[in-house]
């Protein structure tokens, strides 16, 4: 049962992100129509990207669904400027996300707290002992925008002084 639900969501979602089911997906999945996956887990079927204001820093994240799917989400994300990246892993129920995020692969350095509104995801992000929070809010960066980092959309080097 639970194999059958897993696929019929893949399905699903591979539908919703204009891909076709394979036949072999299309054969085991059942024959009556099951009710589209509206929940935040559907959006994680492949990695996306977001790109947004943590506080007043500029990131990317990247999250996609941990293998198996049940086990929740897992990702990493940087701040525009810098090199160091911080993994990120959790759950997502409805369209509520949490999730913890590590600086050093091992321990807890922060607490992601949002909620998913058709392609944004907004929240707060708290340091691991409570004692700084942060707002943010990202948007799902589409293919055609993953060269304008900046704030307001232009493309890379639009909008400089010669």
């Amino acid at each position: 049962m639970k194999r059958c639900l897993n696929t019929a969501l893949l399905a699903g979602a591979m539908l919703l992100a204009g891909m076709p089911a394979s036949p072999a997906l299309s054969a085991s999945a059942s024959t009556s129509a099951a009710p589209a996956d509206t929940s935040g887990k559907a959006l994680f079927m492949k990695p996306v990207a977001l790109r947004g204001m943590l506080g007043d820093a500029q990131i990317q994240v990247t999250l996609r669904t941990k293998e198996p799917a049940e086990d929740g989400i897992e990702g990493e994300y940087f701040v525009f400027g810098g090199s160091h990246r911080v993994l990120l892993a959790g759950e997502v129920e409805g369209q509520e996300v949490f999730m913890e995020e590590s600086e050093n692969g091992t321990d807890v350095s922060g607490q992601w707290d949002g909620k998913l509104a058709g392609e944004t995801l907004t929240g707060e992000w708290q340091s691991a002992d409570g004692k700084i929070k942060k707002p943010f809010s990202l948007r799902i960066v589409r293919a055609e925008d993953k060269g304008s980092p900046g704030q307001n959309g232009r493309a890379a080097g639009q909008g400089k002084q010669q």
